[in-house]
């Protein structure tokens, strides 16, 4: 018999890759038209595609009671490093042209992800929680007095 527990993980992952891959189809198409002469709104359409399908994979995690595994964190942030590079390549090598077309509706939609990934941190940790998961030197350098209540007795 399978183990339900793996069972419930490929349920999970078939219901994210049925989020993503129409909308990666769907996202690539708008941004090619937009940054092939279609003008900004077909840029804005593409981040906002994005936007749409990280929404999905927020409610399947909601309502599965799980939350962004390891892989899909790196994977979020290594294709938005990989499009800030290519943004800023863009910026340095492109025409003039290329560069008044593309640089500002892709800046701007790279920064809409950002805000999206904050106030999804926000809205399911709190204020609080939600940035601590960046304080990297609370993590690395435990001493006794971080568990004093009067300190915030996070550990």
């Amino acid at each position: 018999m399978a183990n339900p527990n793996l069972t419930d993980r490929l349920d999970r992952h078939a219901l994210v890759m049925a989020i993503w891959t129409p909308a990666a189809f769907v996202v690539i198409a708008l941004l090619h038209m937009g940054m092939t002469g279609g003008g900004g709104w077909w840029i804005a359409a593409g981040f906002a595609g994005i936007i749409s399908a990280f929404a999905g994979h927020v409610i399947v995690n909601t309502v599965l009671k799980t939350g962004f595994t390891a892989g899909e964190t790196a994977l979020g942030v290594f294709a938005f490093a990989v499009a800030l590079v290519a943004l800023l390549l863009t910026a340095l090598l492109a025409s003039p042209d290329v560069v008044d077309r593309v640089f500002i509706p892709v800046g701007l939609g790279l920064v809409s992800l950002v805000i999206a990934v904050v106030v999804y941190m926000v809205i399911a940790f709190g204020p609080r929680k939600a940035f601590e998961k960046f304080d990297v030197i609370r993590d690395n350098n435990l001493r006794p007095a971080s568990r004093l209540p009067h300190r915030g007795g996070r550990r």
